[in-house]
C-alpha cells in the first residue's frame, strides 16, 4: 500500500497535468476560431418619423448587424478589405 505522504505528490502531478492538457485544449480552440481583421465599412439605413426602418426597394428589412456584414463582404469582395482568418494567423502577423 503507498502511504499518504507518498500519494500525494503523485495526485498534485496528475492534477497539474490534467490543467496543463486542458490549457492547450482550450487555447487551441481559441486560436482556431475565424476573425475578421480590422476593416472600417460604413452603413446607411432609412427610418420613418418613429424611428423605424423602412425596407429596401426588395421589401426587405435589413438589422444593423446584417448590413454591417453585408457592407464588410462587399468591401472584402472588392479588396478594401481582409477576409476572415484564423485567430492564430493574425497572432502571427
Amino acid at each position: 500500500m503507498i502511504s499518504p505522504r507518498a500519494r500525494g505528490p503523485r495526485q498534485l502531478l496528475v492534477i497539474a497535468c490534467m490543467v496543463a492538457a486542458l490549457a492547450v485544449v482550450f487555447l487551441g480552440w481559441y486560436a482556431g476560431q475565424t476573425v475578421r481583421p480590422d476593416c472600417v465599412v460604413g452603413i446607411s439605413k432609412l427610418t420613418d418619423g418613429n424611428g423605424s426602418t423602412l425596407p429596401d426597394v426588395n421589401g426587405q428589412v435589413w438589422s444593423d448587424e446584417e448590413l454591417a456584414d453585408r457592407a464588410y463582404k462587399q468591401a472584402v469582395d472588392s479588396g478594401r478589405c481582409d477576409p476572415p482568418r484564423a485567430r492564430w494567423k493574425q497572432w502571427l502577423g
